[in-house]
């Protein structure tokens, strides 16, 4: 699950990390073969590279999800 403001990378370029700034419900009414409806959940996400901002739009299953781990360090 992921919300606005949290940090995610799609999993084959987990280098490249974004910002969720929006979250987009789009319903289906194609039925599947069990008879129910399906809908997809999109993720937009915000990049900052170099002073220049750019979005992209994923499917919310092919995001990770990223964390930060600078205020841990006594942990490790």
């Amino acid at each position: 699950m992921f919300k606005k403001g949290f940090k995610a990378a799609h999993f084959m370029s987990s280098h490249k990390v974004g910002t969720v700034v929006d979250i987009v419900y789009e319903k289906n009414n194609q039925l599947t073969i069990g008879g129910t409806t399906s809908s997809v959940v999109w993720i937009i996400l915000e990049f900052e590279d170099n002073n220049q901002k750019s979005k992209e739009k994923y499917r919310s299953g092919d995001l990770i999800r990223i964390f930060d781990w600078k205020g841990l360090n006594w942990i490790f």
